[in-house]
């Protein structure tokens, strides 16, 4: 089982996906979201790909969540064989593409997780 990690910036010490997933008023919706990470992290990061799958071309997956309105997707890596790193959250509409800003937000927060890694 892996360790969940939620990315903290190293600028001001705060964690934008943890206060993404606050953000979200339905508790229930919460629930599930955090369900499946947790399923994500027990299986070593090797889920159904109903669940989680890789992005082709970066150095992380996304775990996906679908409720009938939206898709929530969360973007992780694992670090060390250890650590479940939570990068990013988002939502998108069924059939969207994953939006390059979402992609390139979870990039900046890989690179800088990964030249401040000493710190978790």
């Amino acid at each position: 089982m892996l360790n969940v990690v939620y990315y903290v910036r190293s600028a001001d010490g705060i964690s934008p996906i943890k206060e993404d997933l606050e953000k979200i008023k339905k508790d229930s919706i919460k629930a599930k979201i955090k369900a499946a990470i947790a399923h994500v992290a027990e299986r070593n990061g090797r889920a159904s790909y109903v669940i989680s799958k890789n992005i082709r071309g970066f150095h992380f997956s996304e775990i996906r969540i679908k409720f009938p309105r939206n898709l929530y997707r969360v973007l992780y890596f694992i670090w060390r064989d250890r650590k479940l790193i939570l990068l990013h959250m988002f939502v998108k509409q069924e059939g969207e593409e994953t939006p390059v800003k979402e992609l390139s937000a979870a990039e900046k927060r890989y690179a800088d997780f990964i030249s401040h890694a000493n710190s978790y």
